[in-house]
Parts: C-alpha cells; structure tokens; sequence
C-alpha cells in the first residue's frame, strides 16, 4: 500500500503552452501527469499551431481552453507562466510586448528544459523528484527571467540569484552571493525600512503573501532609476516562510510613458476645463451684451425714423441736407459698434489653442470694459482705467486667452463688491518695454490671509452657497504661465484686492 504525501503549502503555477500541432498532445499528457507535490503545474490553456481532432478531444476531456492567438491567451485568467515552443520569434515578441506583470514568460529553450525536467519527474521517486524538480525549475526561471531574480534566506541575505545586471552590475553572480540585498541593490548597510524604503519582504513576512514596492536606485552613471521590487514568500512542510524570491525589475521607462500620456490627458482637460470656464464666462454676459446691442439698435431705429418722416413730409432737417447726413453718419456708426459686440463674443467664445501674436493691450481693455459695462452699472461700481497713452502698450500674447483671464479677474471684483465700490485697471511697460504688467484693483471684502496660498489651486473656492466652483482663478494663473507670464496678488481684509498680471512684450520671450 503506497503512502499519499500532501503538504498544506505547495507552489501551484497556472501554466499556457503555445505548440505545433504535432506536440500539443503530448505536452498536455505530461503536464497532466504531475501530481500534488511540493510544486503543483496545472494547464489551463493550449494555443495549437495546426491544431488536431485529437488535441482537441483530449483538451476537452482535462478541462484546458484552447485559444486562437496570443492575446486570447494571456487574457485567460489566474494565468502564472506561459510556454512558448515554436520557436515563433514573432509570437515571442508579442507575448513579452502584451503581457501582464505578474504574468512568467519561457522562450523555446527554457521551455525545452521544463519538459526535460517534467521527464525527470516522471522516472525518479516521488520524494528525489520533487527536490529536484524544484531545483531545477527555479533555476530555468532564473536564467530566463530578463529581470533582475534573487533568492534570499531570512536574513536577507542572497544564496543565489541569475546574473541580471540589474542585481550583478554587469560583475557576475559570484560577486553578490552572500550579500544582503541592500548592500547590494542600494550599496547601504542599513535595510531599507531604516532608510524610509518601504521593504516588501517586511509585508511578506506579515502576510505571508507577495508584495511589492517601487524604489528609487542610482545607476553607476548617476541616472535615478525606478525599479519595481516583489517579493514572494517559500514555505516549508510546516507552513513557515524559509526563502523568500525577489523579483526587481525596471519601469523607468513604462512609468515615463505613463507620465507622458497622463500628461496629455491633464493638458486636454485643461484646455476642456478653459471652454467651459470661457463659456460660463460668456453666459454671465448675455445680460450684459443684450443692454449693450439694444441701446445702438434703440438709436439706429429713432434716426432712421426721423429721416423716414422728412422724406414722407417732403422736407429737410433744420440743418438741411447736412441733418440727413448726421442722422445717417450716427446709424451707421451704431450698427457698427453692435457688429464689434458680436465680434467681440464670438472671439471670447471660440475655442482654440495658444497662438501668440502682439496685441495692443489697451484696445483689449477697451473691448473688456465694454461687454462689462453693464454689470458695472447694474452692482453700482465705478469703473477707473489708466492705461499708458504716449507709448505703445503691447504684450506677446493670446488675445482670446488674456481676454478670458481679465474677465475672470473683473467678476471676481464685482462678486467682491456686493455693496458697489470702485474698479480701477492700470498698467504700464517695464524692463525697458520687455514686459507689461496690468493690475485689477477692487474695494471689495477682500482675501483672509489663511486663503490667498490656496486661492490658485482648483476647485477652491472661498464663495459662499456654492456659489464658485474654484476654477476661474486657477485658470487665469494656468493660462499666465503657458505664456510665461506671472500672477500676483496682495489683498488685506476687508480693504480690497490687487490682482497684477506680467506679460511678455517681445517674441523672444514666447516660444
């Protein structure tokens, strides 16, 4: 009567295998033949080239998916290790570049040595086959891992490890065997939870699970490099973690790639964010802007009525032929400036990316005051512009962009003015015409001192009731900044606001 030994603690890898037709049986039939052991290999999945009628009953009778590509491969899930055996270079590539992390990957080679160890398996005892076996997996694993692999004992010490230079330096394995993987990985002699490094193997030690960590490691050449650490725990009979096999590999360049395309999608939504803040911006207006076009169309239709009467009557203006020309010359200029209103929207309200070009700054703030003119005269503030006038007043700018900007600052000014007050707009040219700065003064509540380090972060609001959503500032400081401009501010309670915008007045400034 045979003895069935068991172990509460055993190694179950998930195994995916990619063969030629010819090989698929009999690779699935010695995959099936291990049985529970210290290392348990369950196949879960088969990809056949020529796939056969028999591979197909046999995969059905022990339960593997077959799979038609890679890709639907390495989808099948708990997956741990993959068995490429064509030979297949194009295959190869795909798996290493589409896999998982946590999924293992063995080329032909290292494949061909776990099949001649599943053999060995099959003709030596039980107890002498599971020793070696393990052995000799960890091995093939190491030499085929491209990362860095160590095994360490309790005291973090290295008994052997593959010859990565991730972990060697380029040395050889000789030169790290003995070391503890500090000394060896960071060149410390303390470990790494002493040198506020989080160490996985303490978690491993706490869970008795695999863990992970990202540490920053410099090179020989000076460069910091990022580096992905896991642990994972090896058991004994009883259950008690006596190794442990640490994994590090390098993700500097796949967490720079992460950081670029998050990057972008941060860049998009700001510009998403600046339409809608643009847009709320332009809906405050629409009172505004219908007063300002009613008043010009109010004075076109009285002037043309008194030209349409003459003419009906038959007569001419006290003035004579002069008086219609008067009356004409005023409806014209009145249409027009309802056209610069429109304009003057539709340019606020266009989305678009930055294109700097030279703006004449006062005629900006001229185009300001004038869609604003109403909300100044409807919360009773008085509105005091002293922009310079002998010299030219130019920045290097967006006009939509600064436009926007000034705007925000404006409404801010009035939210701050419940009661009514004053508004005054200077600027003026410095470093010898290279930069503009222009202020928006208030006499409003001002900014408590606790507020005005957060005031440019977004989604901070100091208004009341929900009343802001914290964007209109953090705009107008991002939007500064992509043209190289600066945003000031000084504010004392309750004795108003000086909001001070630097632009560039040269190209050069720019790029």
């Amino acid at each position: 009567m045979s003895e069935e030994i068991t172990f509460d603690h055993c190694l179950l890898l998930k195994v995916g295998v990619i063969a030629e037709g010819d090989h698929c049986l009999s690779i699935m039939r010695i995959l099936d033949a291990f049985k529970p052991s210290r290392i348990r290999l369950r196949l879960l999945a088969l990809m056949p080239l020529n796939r056969s009628v028999s591979c197909n009953k046999f995969a059905g009778e022990i339960g593997v998916q077959i799979c038609e590509d890679p890709l639907e491969l390495m989808a099948v899930k708990h997956l741990d290790l993959v068995l490429e055996m064509t030979g297949n270079a194009h295959i190869l590539a795909d798996l290493a570049r589409y896999k998982p992390a946590s999924l293992g990957v063995l080329d032909y080679q290292a494949s061909m040595l776990f099949l001649d160890i599943a053999h060995q398996y099959e003709r030596v005892a039980e107890r002498e086959s599971e020793i070696s076996l393990a052995t000799s997996f960890a091995s093939a694993l190491l030499e085929a891992s491209p990362d860095g692999v160590m095994v360490l004992d309790r005291n973090l010490r290295i008994i052997n490890c593959n010859d990565s230079p991730i972990v060697t330096g380029g040395k050889g394995r000789e030169s790290v065997l003995g070391k503890k993987c500090h000394e060896v990985i960071h060149e410390a002699m303390s470990p790494c939870a002493t040198n506020n490094r989080l160490c996985p193997i303490n978690q491993t030690l706490k869970t008795k699970r695999t863990a992970r960590a990202a540490h920053e490691v410099v090179s020989q050449t000076g460069e910091v490099r990022v580096r992905q650490v896991t642990s994972y725990p090896l058991f004994n009979a009883l259950g008690e973690i006596i190794q442990f096999v640490e994994v590090i590999r390098d993700i500097t360049q796949d967490l720079s790639v992460r950081i670029e395309r998050q990057a972008k999608v941060i860049k998009d939504d700001l510009a998403r964010v600046a339409q809608e803040d643009r847009l709320a911006s332009l809906g405050r207006l629409v009172a505004s802007v219908c007063h300002e076009i009613n008043n010009p169309i109010s004075s076109i239709v009285t002037f043309n009525k008194l030209v349409l009467s003459y003419i009906r009557e038959g007569n001419l203006p006290p003035q004579g032929l002069a008086g219609f020309d008067r009356y004409l010359d005023l409806s014209v200029k009145e249409a027009l400036r309802c056209g610069d209103i429109v304009k003057n929207l539709l340019t606020f309200a266009r989305p678009k990316n930055i294109e700097t070009e030279q703006i004449d700054m006062a005629d900006m703030v001229k185009t300001v005051m004038m869609l604003t003119a109403h909300q100044l005269e409807m919360a009773e503030v008085i509105a005091d512009v002293q922009l310079p006038s002998d010299t030219a007043f130019v920045a290097w700018a967006d006009s939509a962009l600064i436009q926007q900007c000034l705007m925000n600052l404006i409404f801010n000014a009035l939210e701050s003015m419940p009661e009514g007050g004053r508004l005054t707009i200077r600027g003026q040219t410095q470093d010898d015409g290279q930069k503009i700065w222009l202020t928006v003064t208030d006499t409003g509540h001002g900014i408590d001192p606790d507020d005005i380090p957060q005031i440019f972060e977004p989604f901070y609001s100091t208004k009341k009731n929900g009343k802001g959503v914290g964007l209109g500032l953090s705009m107008v400081y991002g939007i500064i900044r992509e043209h190289h401009g600066t945003v000031e501010v000084e504010s004392e309670k309750d004795e108003g606001t000086v909001f001070k915008i630097t632009l560039p007045a040269r190209d050069t400034a720019v790029q």
